[in-house]
């Protein structure tokens, strides 16, 4: 009988058996969480001369989540997160969330490629976040951005103390690459306190990846949410704009028509310095969730701006930017899906 061969088998399969369980060691103990969103909507899109149907992604994503406890009191966590093009394929590695960190008694410290806490507070009070209709349309154009992923960034939260929790996010370098005099630097602070049915934050933003130029924005919100109905504002000021000083709100609000339906409105404006400025947003839907991982929804939106204003319904993270010739009044039609995994 030729040994050789069930000598081979028995050798490899103590091999695979060696290092599965070695694989099983390591891999005990950390915690690999893959998940993401499909997010896709069919659109009617009116520029106000214009229209047409379109199909968008909203933002679609998949992340990987890791951690791994050094000890109890410490643990390293790290993301990557990438965003796909659903109705165009398309998508890159590290265009979302991305970073390295560690998370103990002292709070959470990250490096990397992150949201900033202004951006924080908006996704906490919007209704339709991704969605035409978002609430960026509103509080997001050119330089006026506090809902920014910084680059280079090192970001601090402290731990929940009695219900107060602050936050602050520095990027080195917005221009990328090595820096030696960090000119293009952001930084960006929130402070959020929760008591009860309220959750209150204040937020600050100071910009300078324009060289020679600063722009500062502050923003504040209030959120209260009860059994099956949440109410939620939030307000915001922008200095250092070449269009002059800015201005804007927003207010949202849910309410659980059903066990299975939700509806959900958000009103909104902003308005410059600068004279026939200014825009008004309404957005009004509902979402089906037939289950907590699947939601069909329907929405309508629409924007009126004043002889100089151009807000859009799609900024944001839609997809598809609409262009709107100032004075013109866009609005949307939407129906979407998402899956949650």
């Amino acid at each position: 009988m030729n040994r050789t061969l069930p000598r081979f088998l028995v050798l490899s399969s103590l091999g695979v058996f060696a290092t599965s369980v070695s694989a099983n060691t390591v891999f005990d103990t950390i915690d690999l969480d893959f998940s993401g969103q499909l997010r896709v909507s069919t659109d009617y899109l009116y520029d106000g001369n214009d229209g047409g149907l379109n199909a968008s992604s909203n933002a679609s994503r998949l992340g990987l989540n890791v951690s791994h406890a050094i000890n109890e009191n410490l643990t390293v966590i790290g993301k990557v997160e990438k965003q796909i093009d659903l109705s165009e394929g398309s998508g890159s590695f590290g265009s979302r969330d991305t970073f390295l960190g560690l998370r103990g008694n002292f709070g959470t410290l990250r490096v990397g490629y992150m949201t900033s806490p202004t951006m924080a507070m908006l996704s906490a009070v919007e209704e339709f976040r991704d969605r035409v209709g978002d609430g960026r349309n509103m509080l997001r154009r050119g330089a006026m951005n506090l809902d920014r992923r910084y680059r280079n960034a090192v970001h601090y939260q402290t731990p929940n103390l009695n219900g107060l929790v602050w936050a602050v996010h520095y990027g080195t370098n917005e221009a990328g690459g090595a820096t030696v005099d960090n000119e293009q630097d952001m930084l960006g602070t929130s402070l959020t306190y929760k008591t009860g049915e309220w959750t209150f934050a204040a937020g600050y933003q100071q910009d300078n990846r324009n060289l020679g130029e600063t722009i500062k924005g502050t923003r504040f919100s209030a959120i209260r949410q009860g059994d099956g109905w949440r109410v939620a504002g939030i307000v915001q000021r922008v200095d250092g704009l070449a269009e002059g000083d800015m201005n804007g709100w927003l207010l949202t609000g849910r309410y659980q028509y059903s066990e299975k339906v939700w509806l959900r409105a958000q009103v909104g404006a902003r308005s410059y310095d600068q004279q026939d400025n200014e825009s008004q947003l309404i957005t009004v839907g509902f979402d089906r969730n037939f289950t907590s991982q699947f939601t069909w929804y329907g929405m309508f939106t629409m924007t009126q701006n004043d002889d100089a204003a151009v807000a859009s319904v799609t900024e944001g993270g839609y997809g598809k930017n609409l262009v709107v010739v100032p004075g013109e009044d866009p609005f949307a039609v939407s129906s979407g899906f998402i899956f949650k995994f």
